[in-house]
């Protein structure tokens, strides 16, 4: 619906659902792009990651730093032979590789030895201290001293940073020349490094395969003792780092409890080796995750009841984590649902707050409204409760509305005809006991064309105005609508009535008869008394000039007679008549008495079509009257102005002429029956008195009225007022 088609709550409707959703769309952005909801996110994150774990890599083997070694071998820092010792135990067992999380970046005279014992085994690996650049660089890395570096089989970073929240859940990927992590030099993964930017490292999520202690794990003082099988750790990796609480640190990991720096790294390693990689979905599917259900739920809040947007929205919220938990434990992608479900939970109370609002200043104002049309008394502000107050006076305003109702019901139930009432289409909504006796009981909901049709009408049956309805048994119905109208005066409907009018058109029928009889038998001795005039031409002319114009005279009479009864008593054939058409047919047949006085009609405002509902006939011939007398009255030589101006749905169509007016006493009676005004304008002869008061009968018939303004010697001024038909 186009905006100017909306009433002014449904535009505020509009604007503030608009302005609700371009805030959430917002918000969901901002949520998206930045750390407002990182630590929501970590929970829901750790909460699927404990439920997502796999069985450890038994082929990973811890050798611990623990306090019952440092108890046994002296506090930390350990000089470089135990290191060496440690090498020269595990040489003949053949390890795969042995990795070290332990620094070696101070020198020590004992470096030699412990670079000897590594080329003896030939696979160590040694990380390298990764810290924040000097001059620029945006990191530096610090190689660890003596000819260690050399003696490894490798050397990569073991970078650990938790999240805001303390959590590890990445490990970090640096560009070059930061060295390769060394979980994938161990691997000899080649996999490219990220570009240098603005953020030198890439942090990527761990797949941790269980809690706290899931790796095989011995203390490095059991291994020196020899307390260790030779084939534990035959064609094994072992990881060499702290375990001890005092010497490192413990940090907060997805599988629940404190994880040493070591074991991160056995979890690396593993996952790595096993192909087990974990994704975060990129920017432009979290909007999407984001967005969408947002938009789904907002459509939603302009097309479905209040309580089906609550299950509309905790369905988006199910499926928005459904669609997480799919992705996580099927592909191992994180698409974190946390953003969709808070930015449902903040738009649906704060929509349902705004309609709430602008429910209750709609009610409020509705209120006032029809406290003057119901009596209705306005809630006083006494209840403390707002939407009490407004419930009470809901309530009131229903009970006198349901008031209303009823009393209308009542007077079409108490209507002694049949009556029925439609809608703009034409389809029944309520019928009275006569109708239903009339047409049948199914009545509402049909088609008023369709019961009409009920009645086998001869000709077709008007929707419009009255007129009688013959029906093929002989009777005859009159059928009387008039429009009912709504907000704004748009047609709603019709209200119809059907009345029997069998034996008043019987009577009409006789009077009609009777007129013609009486018409009959008054013209025909006056017509052969002028006939006989013309016939005796050796009569007096005086007498014959006397005797003609009072034979005239009866004629005129006669006809103004049945004239006038048939205006007071016919029924009237209503119909929408365009009155500019009606005055320039009547002007035209008057044309040539006008133009015997030289005598001009001056039309105005009739150019354009003005329709009123009514009898053609009977309007034609009151215009007529009304020219006719203005013509009799007028000098010669003078223009009559005739005027039609539409005003507030009504129509006025106004006769001005030149002629020599009327007195006060006169205009009081000029409709009144058989009322004659003598003037030397009408050539002595007065009339029969009842043009006027056959005009006045027409018009009031019709629903308006008829008025005289004069003066002696201005002329006269006559103004029918009709309603307008649309």
């Amino acid at each position: 619906m186009s905006d100017t088609g909306r009433s002014p709550a449904g535009r505020r409707l509009l604007l503030e659902w608009l302005l609700v959703a371009v805030l959430a769309t917002a918000a969901a952005a901002l949520a998206t792009g930045s750390a407002l909801l990182a630590r929501a996110d970590g929970a829901v994150y750790d909460a699927l990651a404990g439920l997502s774990g796999r069985p450890a890599d038994p082929g990973v083997i811890i050798v611990a730093i623990d306090d019952r070694s440092l108890a046994e071998l002296g506090r930390w820092p350990w000089p470089r032979v135990r290191h060496t010792a440690l090498l020269n135990v595990l040489a003949p067992m053949k390890p795969k590789a042995v990795i070290y999380d332990v620094l070696f970046t101070e020198p020590d005279p004992a470096d030699s030895g412990l670079a000897k014992a590594m080329a003896a085994i030939g696979n160590v690996f040694l990380p390298v201290l990764v810290e924040p650049g000097l001059n620029g660089a945006s990191l530096n890395h610090v190689p660890p001293a003596g000819g260690l570096a050399p003696a490894a089989a490798g050397l990569g970073q073991v970078i650990i940073r938790p999240d805001l929240d303390g959590v590890v859940r990445h490990r970090e990927r640096c560009a070059a020349p930061a060295p390769r992590p060394l979980a994938e030099v161990v691997l000899g993964q080649t996999r490219p490094l990220p570009r240098a930017g603005a953020e030198p490292c890439v942090a990527e999520l761990i797949p941790f395969a269980g809690p706290p202690g899931a790796y095989r794990t011995v203390s490095y003082g059991s291994v020196l003792r020899g307390e260790v099988p030779a084939e534990f750790f035959t064609g094994k990796r072992v990881l060499v780092g702290a375990t001890a609480l005092g010497m490192t640190d413990h940090f907060q990991s997805p599988m629940g409890g404190g994880m040493s720096g070591v074991e991160l790294q056995a979890n690396i390693l593993d996952a790595l080796s096993a192909g087990v990689t974990r994704a975060e979905a990129g920017t432009t599917w979290k909007l999407a995750l984001a967005i969408l259900p947002l938009w789904v739920l907002m459509a939603g809040f302009l097309t479905l009841k209040p309580a089906q947007n609550l299950t509309l929205a905790a369905g988006l919220g199910v499926m928005t984590l459904a669609v997480s938990i799919s992705l996580f434990g099927l592909f191992q992608v994180w698409l974190s649902p946390v953003t969709t479900i808070a930015i449902l939970l903040l738009v649906f109370p704060l929509w349902g707050w705004r309609r709430l609002a602008m429910a209750s200043d709609y009610l409020k104002a509705e209120f006032e409204r029809l406290g003057g049309r119901l009596d209705a008394p306005v809630a006083n502000g006494l209840v403390a409760d707002v939407v009490e107050s407004q419930a009470r006076a809901l309530s009131g305003a229903i009970s006198r509305m349901d008031a209303l109702r009823r009393f209308a019901d009542d007077i079409l139930a108490s209507l002694p005809d049949a009556t029925l009432v439609t809608d703009a289409d034409g389809i029944v909504i309520q019928a009275n006991g006569p109708g239903e006796a009339l047409l049948g009981s199914d009545l509402v909901g049909a088609r008023l064309l369709d019961l009409l049709s009920r009645l086998e009408p001869i000709g077709e049956a008007g929707l419009t105005g009255t007129h009688p309805l013959a029906l093929r048994d002989g009777r005859t119905l009159l059928m009387m609508t008039a429009p009912l109208r709504g907000e704004g005066g748009v047609r709603a409907g019709e209200v119809i009535s059907l009345a029997d009018a069998t034996q008043l058109m019987a009577t009409a029928r006789q009077r009609e008869q009777a007129l013609q009889l009486l018409t009959h038998d008054m013209r025909s001795p006056q017509t052969s008394i002028l006939a006989m005039l013309q016939q005796s031409p050796g009569l007096e002319p005086t007498v014959v000039g006397r005797i003609a114009a009072n034979a005239r005279r009866t004629l005129a009479l006669a006809d103004g007679f049945v004239q006038f009864a048939r205006a007071e008593a016919s029924i009237l054939n209503r119909e929408p008549v365009d009155l500019s058409d009606v005055i320039a047919e009547m002007t035209d047949e008057l044309w040539p008495q006008a133009q015997q006085k030289k005598i001009e009609f001056v039309q105005q405002g009739c150019e354009e079509p003005c329709f009123a509902m009514g009898d053609r006939s009977l309007l034609s011939r009151a215009f007529a009257n009304l020219f006719q007398n203005a013509v009799k009255y007028s000098p010669a030589g003078e223009e009559i102005v005739v005027a039609l101006v539409r005003e507030d749905g009504r129509v006025r169509v106004s006769v001005t002429d030149r002629g020599p007016g009327l007195t006060a006493d006169e205009m009081e009676s000029v409709f009144e029956p058989f009322k004659r005004f003598a003037r030397p304008q009408a050539g002595g002869d007065p009339g029969a008195g009842l043009g006027l008061a056959f005009v006045r009968s027409v018009v009031t018939r019709h629903g308006g009225q008829v008025t005289c303004d004069s003066a002696p010697g201005e002329g006269a001024r006559f103004v029918v007022d009709l309603p307008e038909c649309d």
